[in-house]
């Protein structure tokens, strides 16, 4: 974490730094010297611009490592069924954003993943450190392979998650959101249960009490 502030503090610094060489970029031409290490001339910011590419700017986005569809291009995804991240390291996190009709795998250990504005999205993942956190989006279908200490779900229309025997002490938390169903494995197959969506809470006299309501036929 020390390090990643350090990387931000750098990257403000140099957009004060691109600024400053902007400013200079609209200067006559002639022997403008240089400016921060950068020759300055016709268009000292863009040169400025490939070396900060080059540098820390690449340096961030290796340690942040944020996913949004796929890892490489960093463009939404639709009707993709191949996505998978295979490279992963324990202290990354999966931002997930805008993704449709497709499939994402994602093998190791992470930190977290991010699911945000995504339909019809099936993800499958070995091991989540953190929380798995579905926010915005609709009909999510999430496989555990190994283990996840949280789920969280956020104004969400249908999110079905199947948790491995290692999982089933998740701890699943949900707000704002309908159509969810955690799935079970038991004897080969698996058995589905519904997330309450409606709860009554009546005063017991010193403090109120929350449970789930059965849905009255």
């Amino acid at each position: 974490m020390a390090n990643m502030q350090g990387l931000v503090e750098r990257l403000e610094r140099a957009v004060s730094r691109l600024e400053s060489l902007s400013a200079e970029s609209h200067r006559p031409p002639g022997n403008c010297g240089e400016v921060n290490g950068v020759i300055a001339g016709v268009a000292p910011s863009v040169e400025a611009f490939d070396k900060l590419m080059d540098s820390m700017v690449a340096e961030f986005l290796k340690n942040s490592r944020i996913l949004a569809g796929d890892v490489e291009t960093h463009e939404y995804q639709e009707d993709r069924n191949d996505l998978v991240i295979s490279e992963t390291e324990l202290k990354q996190v999966a931002y997930i954003f805008k993704c449709e009709k497709s499939t994402l795998q994602i093998k190791g250990k992470v930190n977290s993943i991010i699911i945000d504005n995504c339909k019809k999205l099936g993800l499958v993942f070995d091991n989540v450190v953190g929380i798995v956190e579905v926010i915005n989006s609709q009909d999510i279908q999430i496989q555990v392979m190994g283990r996840v200490p949280t789920i969280s779900i956020n104004k969400t229309e249908g999110c079905h998650i199947y948790l491995s025997g290692d999982a089933l002490d998740c701890e699943i938390v949900s707000a704002k959101s309908s159509e969810m169903n955690i799935l079970i494995p038991q004897d080969g197959d698996y058995r589905e249960f519904p997330i309450p969506e409606q709860f009554k809470t009546a005063w017991d006299g010193s403090k109120l009490i929350t449970e789930p309501a059965e849905i009255m036929a």
